[in-house]
């Protein structure tokens, strides 16, 4: 009976260890903070040929992304542009890009979790539509690459696409760029995505000497 009584145990931890171990493993391969470093002295290029994706908030956040866009040679790269639904200013602001540059593009609304005056309780059922819908369209799109900088949307974007890797769906890489205000220390959207970006570019020295896995390049717009 005893016997019996311990086999059954070990099988039960068994079946729950088994999976919580191959999510480790998983995480060992994905996860950009458990990676060994890696040299960075040679600049490396922000973008290959490829699908990107482009995040962008309310604010100076575009403002900042399009004058990095600007910079960056996107004659082989195919462009999607998103925004949260409502922010006309930076789906003009992308329009007006490729306007110029005659190519053509996507665009992708998300909803927005929270619209200011908005009350806490009342963005509850808002803030969960907002993540199933980026969950959604993320699971449709799955971009090569996806660059971000700084906007409070940028996180759960970035997790979503992190834990569809972990399922094996996508192979995105996440690359963050830190804004240019921040001099001192990583703003908290930047300090949430570290530990899963593949690359985090940060515009001030004072910030690559204090934070691992940063790169640094100078300023970038």
């Amino acid at each position: 009976m005893t016997l019996h009584v311990e086999t059954a145990a070990c099988f039960s931890i068994a079946l729950i260890a088994a999976p919580i171990l191959i999510v480790l493993i998983r995480l060992l391969f994905i996860l950009p903070a458990l990676r060994l470093p890696t040299s960075i002295k040679k600049k490396r290029k922000l973008i290959e040929e490829c699908q990107i994706s482009f995040l962008l908030g309310s604010g100076g956040h575009t403002g900042e992304m399009m004058r990095i866009v600007s910079k960056l040679d996107m004659e082989k790269v195919s462009r999607t542009w998103i925004y949260s639904s409502g922010d006309s200013s930076s789906l003009a602001k992308a329009q007006e890009y490729e306007k110029k540059s005659g190519t053509t593009s996507h665009y992708i609304s998300i909803p927005r979790a929270r619209t200011v005056g908005q009350s806490y309780i009342s963005s509850i059922p808002t803030t969960l539509y907002s993540f199933l819908f980026s969950a959604i369209v993320l699971l449709k799109h799955r971009p090569a690459v996806i660059l971000l900088n700084g906007p409070g949307t940028c996180v759960p974007v970035a997790y979503i696409l992190f834990f569809y890797k972990l399922l094996g769906l996508c192979n995105t890489k996440i690359i963050y760029i830190e804004s240019l205000a921040r001099v001192n220390k990583l703003s908290l959207s930047g300090l949430l995505v570290l530990p899963i970006s593949d690359r985090f570019i940060v515009q001030w020295e004072s910030l690559y000497q204090q934070y691992n896995r940063v790169e640094y390049y100078g300023i970038l717009i």
